[in-house]
């Protein structure tokens, strides 16, 4: 995983054009029910696609030849 604290905004802004994703937590409401969801992100953010866990999230950034980097 790449450090986002090593490189600039320009640069990670750049990155959704050339193969990097992250995964965002996040809460899913419908029908007053309430769920996390594992919502996998282009680094330029743009949604490309929801999980129910982590591990499904990250297996799918590997499986599509992306590189997952960490926002944390």
């Amino acid at each position: 995983m790449i450090d986002k604290n090593k490189i600039s905004e320009k640069d990670f802004v750049e990155f959704g054009n050339t193969g990097y994703a992250f995964i965002k937590k996040e809460l899913h409401s419908e029908n007053s029910i309430k769920t996390d969801i594992f919502s996998v992100y282009g680094a330029d953010g743009v949604l490309l696609a929801a999980f129910e866990n982590k591990d499904s999230a990250l297996a799918a950034i590997i499986q599509s030849g992306l590189e997952p980097i960490s926002l944390h």
